[in-house]
């Protein structure tokens, strides 16, 4: 299995695919999962706090990298890189890169170079009286030190909770609530390893191995989790003043 993209989500489908595979196919079944990457390093976006992890959970797990090369092509058989290398692959996941939903392109303004539309400090896309964006659409900054949102579940769910506010906010004529969402982690699942957990832009390392892939799985299965359909509930998970933990 060939996953073209070493950034967190290939990472996470690479750690995470050697268990899978056994389960289906049975524990003595030759695995060969394989990451190409055109950084010159493991995990070079993520930081050298996060790097000795990747590495050991890749020795580990049996994860095999190629650096430097990208996919040129991919083809029934499998792919051929840029650096030439032809890999026999009946499975390839594509995990480079993000983009936001063609949808922004009906919208006039300035977008960044994922697509995603400039928005001011209530979420309003700019240049636009009563257009609002939020989650993978918006480029927006969290704090007041130059950190934008990420295109990740934990921007997007106070994303939703603000632009929500804000519209009702527009339609009935009072004061809108400013974003700010000044808190960042990375919580990065590798399989059967564990996980690590970081907090700040910097990703300074706080939890290794079981105690992080603890906190993933809560995560995973509770935290991005919508409420139950219950008007209630929903308009009280919406509350963008809501502490982001």
């Amino acid at each position: 299995m060939v996953v073209a993209g070493g950034g967190f989500t290939g990472i996470e489908t690479a750690t995470e695919m050697p268990a899978r595979l056994r389960a289906a196919l049975g524990e003595q079944a030759d695995i060969r999962v394989i990451v190409v990457d055109r950084a010159p390093e493991i995990g070079a976006s993520l930081g050298e706090g996060i790097r000795p992890s990747l590495i050991e959970a890749s020795a580990h797990l049996g994860i095999e990298w190629i650096l430097n090369a990208s996919v040129e092509s991919v083809d029934a058989g499998g792919v051929t890189l840029s650096n030439g290398q032809r890999i026999e692959s009946k499975t390839v996941v594509w995990t480079v890169g993000f983009r936001a939903s063609p949808l922004t392109e009906h919208v006039p303004g300035t977008r960044d170079r994922q697509g995603r539309l400039h928005v001011d400090g209530n979420l309003k896309v700019l240049g636009q009286n009563h257009i609002f964006a939020a989650g993978d659409v918006a480029y927006a900054a969290t704090d007041t030190v130059g950190n934008y949102a990420a295109m990740s579940c934990q921007h997007a769910i106070a994303l939703g909770r603000y632009a929500g506010n804000n519209v009702a906010a527009d339609l009935l004529g009072v004061a809108p609530m400013t974003y700010s969402q000044p808190k960042y982690v990375t919580c990065l699942d590798l399989g059967a390893w564990g996980a690590v957990y970081t907090e700040g832009w910097d990703r300074q390392l706080k939890l290794v191995g079981q105690e992080a892939k603890d906190l993933k799985t809560q995560i995973n299965s509770i935290w991005i989790y919508p409420p139950a359909a219950d008007r209630a509930a929903a308009l009280a998970a919406a509350d963008p003043s809501i502490p982001v933990a």
